[in-house]
């Protein structure tokens, strides 16, 4: 029994050591400077820009549902090539790693970043997606939870991330992407349209995981940073199918109330343009691969949307967070 025990302190006492300093340090562990230098490779995909020569650049900035959502090439054909659009969105990408994306990338000729608002982005549920040092953003407890129910390699990820804050492990790397992608960024997703069953609300789990207020801060980061280049910065919302939509309005009224009222605490006051529902008249169901990503004639119908809505009459344009047929108003 007594070995027992002393197996047991020998694992639990450097465990305990950690997850007490990464509690003190935490505000050391999220210092920009800090996440600069976990960051320091992501504009490194995007050396391919320096080959485009235009004075009039157009960024497209956001997560999957811009990925997919918009052909810059059928944007430029669309402006006869007096704008230059390029799409930075990926896969679950968040404000943080987009932030240290356009601190490293050439923004010569840019002159306005468009960002996709998905709000299930800015949720600690989705740090499975994210850069694992992230994981140093949840409690310990927190942790536990998200080790059972989402990822089991959580506190492998997380000690590994704070060894890589203490002895600063990470090295510059010079893998450069230097070939222009064949649409500038963006990518076609092909299938056929799927059911859509899921409880929305599910993705969020902020009752148990909460809100990542570092999302909120770097959005305002993104919009500061833009300001001091002299790039205009448009938040819009990408649609979403109708049976997502309805879902949404159904499930998530509170969820949404939390994230338009932590876009107002970091002082988000921008015009928004868009809605969740906008292709419902325009075909909806034939438009999508599932309810939140558009296929290729989907992504060829919005980007004429998309176009026309930032024409500079900007007449769609709202000082409310529209969500559908759901308005937050700013009190």
């Amino acid at each position: 029994m007594k070995k027992f025990f002393f197996k047991l302190s020998n694992f639990l006492i450097p465990v305990i050591l950690i997850e007490i300093s990464i509690f003190l340090l935490k505000d050391i562990v999220f210092k920009e400077k800090q996440l600069q230098n976990i960051f320091s490779t992501v504009g490194n995909k995007y050396y391919w820009i320096n080959k485009i020569n235009h004075n009039k650049k157009i960024l497209l900035l956001g997560s999957s549902s811009v990925r997919y959502g918009l052909s810059c090439s059928i944007l430029n054909q669309l402006s006869h090539d007096s704008l230059s659009f390029i799409n930075l969105a990926t896969d679950a990408r968040d404000p943080i790693e987009t932030y240290f994306i356009l601190k490293q990338i050439n923004l010569t000729g840019v002159k306005a970043a468009y960002f996709g608002l998905d709000p299930w982005i800015y949720t600690k549920r989705y740090y499975k997606y994210r850069n694992p040092y992230l994981y140093l953003d949840m409690s310990f407890l927190s942790s536990i939870k998200y080790s059972i129910e989402h990822d089991k390699t959580t506190f492998l990820k997380r000690y590994i991330a704070f060894f890589d804050f203490v002895f600063s492990t990470r090295g510059k790397s010079n893998d450069l992407i230097r070939e222009i992608p064949t649409d500038y960024g963006s990518f076609k997703l092909k299938g056929k349209p799927k059911n859509f069953k899921e409880s929305v609300d599910n993705w969020f789990e902020t009752d148990r995981y909460g809100w990542s207020q570092l999302q909120f801060i770097y959005l305002q980061k993104i919009i500061s940073f833009c300001k001091t280049k002299n790039i205009e910065f448009i938040p819009f919302l990408p649609p979403k199918r109708s049976d997502f939509t309805d879902i949404y309005k159904l499930k998530c009224k509170s969820i949404h109330k939390e994230f338009t009222d932590n876009l107002i605490k970091t002082n988000f006051t921008l015009n928004i343009f868009g809605k969740f529902n906008q292709l419902d008249k325009l075909g909806n169901y034939n438009l999508f691969v599932e309810a939140y990503h558009l296929n290729p004639l989907g992504q060829s119908v919005y980007s004429v949307i998309f176009y026309k809505m930032i024409l500079p009459k900007k007449d769609v344009f709202n000082n409310q967070l529209l969500w559908s047929d759901m308005t937050y108003k700013k009190q």
